[in-house]
């Protein structure tokens, strides 16, 4: 039997973070992996004989400083880049632009095909730099206590605060992100641009592991929050960020177990959390247990029935997660271009009506043969990661169900990889007979591999009332109902991807 002041459920960025930072602090940390590597979806993998990704995601843009600087992680071989990395939206006619982190280069790339494009991304980038520092401001610190029936004077004034930073904007910008904030993102975008694949290519972020498409309303709030909160990425991607974290947490005095998966939370008789017993029956106690798998999989896989409220789980069950992404890794045996072009990171889109037909088939249980793509070639940038002179390429899929009607068999995954390999075609003839060995991971893959429920690779939707009050109203500020039990997974505030910013937010609220 063994007692420690807390014990973090999961070993991936999020739940690495907030172990570290709880251990820096004086506390007794343990925390229990049940793969057998740690990362969870930032982990990189050998998906093929020395063929290896750099994470199951790949932008690593919003990873918040403040967290790398607190927990010293350039010490321990982080490279962390002050700008966001460049990428390449493709066009199937042979265009494409390159959006990089110097907007009057992106300008200038733009104008080789429309001026009035290449003027309005910097009208588009002036916005976006003014509304920042309110749009920031809200996803960079807790969420506010928005419960009326118990606003403490506190609560107000931190309400008035982000109040007056919005009138801060002035009286314009204020209203014009009223105005386009319920909007959808084609609405938003046509009104500002007139060529159809860079409308799509920046698009496309607001729509990555979204139940929406393109003229869905609000999702400009997505795009909105994803490009500001964009603001750097770290050389080696995601699982980099985990090579530091492990090292972070190691020197701090964490207890890391690999391979030892928790079957259940364990509570004492007044309620109150007593520690958890890992599969095989193993138990290990500690007042406080934080969480950083979805809410989902917390309170209803992790609990015996009725043990906790059924007002509490009833809410719990009614988060929608409903995963729309899936994976296709490439071990191809040559260095492969896009569009003649060596590039790292790449979208494809082509335009609105593609993205909406793409979508349509999720809402009957189907899936498209035309997905749009997220592409990463990690090896551009490390060749150590496939043998020399050969490449590998990272795809996420979108608009692919998690409730696939037919099944996800391997039939139904080897025609989901064919299709990939038919659009990856387009764009760099060839590379089907180049290809040595493919990974295909569906999201009901994806739920089995990492835990995700129903495959949500943000372990719930990013939609408007998901994100104001992320999960539920009772577990807003990482703290929960059960008495010491915390979440510090993407399924709390700012909402997920690769951030840290759940992680470190969590582990302030414990040390409360």
């Amino acid at each position: 039997m063994k007692n420690y002041d807390i014990i973090i459920i999961g070993g991936g960025h999020n739940g690495l973070t907030t172990a570290t930072i709880l251990a820096k602090k004086g506390k007794k940390v343990l925390l229990v992996e049940k793969r057998n590597v740690l990362g969870g979806i930032a982990a990189g993998e050998e998906f093929h004989p020395g063929y290896f990704t750099s994470g199951l995601l790949h932008d690593t843009s919003g990873v918040r400083q403040d967290v790398i600087k607190e927990l010293q992680l350039e010490k321990y071989g982080l490279e962390f880049l002050n700008e966001r990395a460049d990428v390449t939206i493709l066009s199937s006619s042979g265009k494409h632009v390159t959006i990089k982190a110097d907007e009057n280069a992106t300008s200038a790339s733009i104008a080789k095909f429309s001026q009035k494009d290449a003027q309005a991304y910097k009208d588009y980038k002036d916005f976006l730099n003014k509304i920042s520092r309110v749009i920031n401001d809200l996803m960079d610190n807790p969420p506010p206590n928005i419960n009326v029936d118990n606003l403490t004077m506190a609560s107000l004034v931190v309400l008035a605060k982000k109040g007056l930073k919005l009138k801060g904007l002035g009286n314009k910008t204020m209203m014009e992100l009223l105005k386009v904030a319920p909007m959808s993102v084609a609405d938003f975008l046509d009104e500002k641009f007139e060529t159809d694949f860079l409308k799509a290519g920046l698009a496309a972020p607001a729509l990555y592991g979204s139940y929406a498409a393109p003229r869905s309303a609000y999702s400009t709030i997505n795009l909105l929050l994803w490009e500001c909160a964009s603001r750097n990425h770290i050389k080696g991607g995601p699982q980099a960020l985990i090579n530091a974290l492990e090292k972070a947490a190691t020197a701090a005095g964490v207890t890391i177990r690999t391979s030892a998966e928790v079957e259940k939370i364990v509570l004492e008789e007044s309620g109150s959390i007593k520690g958890v017993r890992l599969k095989g029956g193993e138990e290990i106690y500690a007042s406080k247990v934080a969480a950083s798998c979805t809410p989902k999989e917390t309170f209803l896989n992790l609990f015996d029935d009725f043990e906790i409220d059924y007002e509490l789980d009833f809410w719990i069950s009614k988060i929608r997660s409903r995963g729309t992404t899936a994976k296709v890794n490439l071990a191809v045996n040559k260095i492969v271009e896009l569009n003649g072009q060596n590039i790292e990171y790449a979208r494809t889109g082509n335009n609105f009506n593609e993205m909406e037909k793409a979508f349509d088939p999720v809402k009957y249980k189907e899936a498209t043969s035309n997905p749009f793509l997220d592409i990463h070639i990690p090896t551009a940038t490390d060749s150590s990661l496939a043998p020399e002179g050969h490449s590998v390429v990272s795809v996420l899929v979108h608009h692919i169900p998690y409730d696939f009607a037919e099944g996800w068999s391997e039939a139904a995954k080897n025609k989901l990889g064919e299709d990939v390999l038919n659009i990856l075609e387009i764009y760099s003839p060839g590379i089907k007979k180049s290809v040595e060995g493919m990974e295909i991971l569906s999201p009901e893959d994806f739920e089995q591999r990492y835990t995700l429920t129903e495959g949500h690779i943000y372990h719930g939707e990013h939609f408007v009332d998901q994100l104001i009050t992320r999960p539920i109203p009772a577990c807003l500020s990482y703290s929960t109902p059960v008495n010491g039990l915390y979440l510090c997974g993407s399924g709390s505030h700012p909402g997920g991807g690769i951030t840290c910013a759940p992680g470190s937010m969590a582990a302030a609220a414990i040390l409360k």
